[in-house]
């Protein structure tokens, strides 16, 4: 990621993330996320449809803004891999993250929970040098 980008990276930004329904049309929502130096990761259930789109169909993409100025953002598209959460510890780190609270207040009994990584394979930031400006990243980004 554009190291000049990080802050946004590591905020309390709210993301939004395209998925590809299966009659192709593209489902977009927001989400809370976590950034840990090299992926970006977010939380969803079994139940919900972007993980649905996701088992069907790995393309991702997540429009990042700046929290401070909506016009400075990370755009990343990619493919995503997705991991069950069985004891809640990432959606517990996104609730510390964003609600201030020990664990995530939201699910219904019975939800199971994933942890979707996203794994770039090209990212664009509005006024970052022109090489990554809707290039491909480095190779050593894409590898788990």
């Amino acid at each position: 990621m554009p190291e000049a980008y990080f802050d946004i990276l590591e905020s309390k930004c709210f993301p939004h993330v395209a998925t590809i329904r299966p009659d192709g049309m593209i489902s977009n929502n927001p989400i809370g996320m976590l950034w840990d130096g090299k992926y970006v990761r977010f939380s969803t259930t079994k139940g919900r449809v972007k993980y649905h789109n996701l088992v069907a169909d790995d393309r991702i993409a997540l429009s990042i803004p700046d929290p401070g100025n909506i016009w400075r953002y990370i755009e990343i598209r990619g493919r995503a891999t997705l991991e069950d959460d069985v004891d809640r510890t990432f959606i517990n780190q996104i609730a510390r993250k964003y609600m201030n609270e020990d664990e995530y207040p939201f699910d219904r009994p019975g939800d199971e929970r994933v942890t979707v990584t996203v794994h770039p394979e090209q990212v664009s930031a509005v006024g970052v040098n022109p090489e990554y400006n809707g290039g491909q990243v480095p190779e050593e980004w894409t590898k788990g």
